[in-house]
């Protein structure tokens, strides 16, 4: 599966729809009649007591193989199982792309197939359409590149409050930062717009590449010189690390940045706007001191550590 700065491609459970079945003894004529029906399903899932998948067949091609001549009378009291397949199966928490994948390794003559999505132990769910995962991953795909940044390509901060959500609902630890240029307005006075505009560029591919080699982290460029990161905690150092051991620069103009990062903890948030309203405080706290600076705090704490900038030392001993 692939990982990039934005929101994540729709998963499996989003095109689930419910699955047509038969205890895995069932016989040929049952399923035939079921397929027969003028609301008949495009297929049918045997499962066991546990109600597990054991078998699939497509709906075509059973019809196929037990009408004609000799189709019913050589099939029709036969179990099921003799003419179907062994299921396509996968999670309903697995990324649409993963899916995809799925299909395009299966033989030939059953990429089009419903595949059977299970639960953690195996259970049938339902069954997703190829058809509709393809339509909806393009969706999705034309979605998400019009709302692209058109300087940085990183989609807006509705990614960061999705991801944010999703953390605080299941109680996942996580780091929201915010990161910007310092005193930007001068270095476009000074270098002019387009090297202002180069620099955003290349602050934006160092986060894109950042968040490919850091698979839980999310990008977002919120407008102007400002961007919202959201990572696992034990990635913020990485990401610091990378942003501020960097030599910026304008057309030959040194420039520094300033990232302000609130440690979240499971159960410590309650919403983004909460994170939202935290973070700016430490902006500007980052933003005093000299130099490229990192700045950290946790919610419901007043003490803000000052990890990185110019008298580093000073200044946490202040903060603290």
């Amino acid at each position: 599966r692939t990982h990039g700065p934005g929101a994540p491609a729709p998963c499996v459970g989003d095109f689930l729809r419910p699955a047509t079945t038969l205890p895995e003894t069932a016989t040929c004529d049952e399923v035939r009649e079921v397929l027969a029906a003028a609301d008949a399903p495009s297929g049918v899932v045997g499962v066991d007591e546990l109600n597990r998948p054991r078998w699939s067949v497509d709906r075509t091609r059973f019809l196929v193989a037990v009408t004609g001549p000799y189709g019913h009378a050589l099939h029709a009291k036969r179990p099921a199982a003799r003419l179907a397949d062994t299921p396509h199966t996968i999670e309903a928490r697995a990324g649409a792309m993963e899916f995809l994948e799925l299909v395009t390794d299966a033989d030939w003559g059953r990429t089009g197939d419903d595949v059977v999505v299970v639960d953690e132990l195996g259970r049938c769910l339902g069954v997703v359409l190829v058809t509709e995962v393809v339509r909806g991953v393009a969706e999705a795909k034309v979605e998400a590149a019009a709302a692209l940044n058109p300087l940085t390509r990183l989609p807006g901060s509705d990614t960061i409050a999705r991801d944010v959500a999703r953390r605080i609902t299941i109680g996942e630890p996580f780091v929201a930062a915010w990161l910007d240029i310092d005193s930007f307005k001068e270095v476009n006075d000074t270098a002019g717009f387009a090297a202002g505009d180069n620099l955003i560029r290349e602050l934006g591919a160092a986060l894109t590449d950042l968040s490919g080699g850091l698979r839980r982290m999310r990008v977002s460029h919120v407008g102007g010189d400002d961007f919202l990161v959201v990572c696992d905690v034990d990635e913020i150092a990485t990401v610091a690390g990378a942003l501020l051991d960097r030599g910026w620069s304008a057309e030959g103009l040194p420039v520094t940045v300033s990232l302000a990062t609130l440690v979240c903890a499971s159960g410590a948030i309650g919403s983004y706007q909460e994170v939202s309203r935290l973070l700016a405080p430490l902006k500007k706290r980052a933003k005093a001191v000299p130099g490229s600076s990192w700045v950290l705090s946790r919610p419901g704490s007043d003490r803000v550590e000052v990890l990185r900038g110019i008298g580093t030392r000073g200044l946490q001993a202040a903060a603290g």
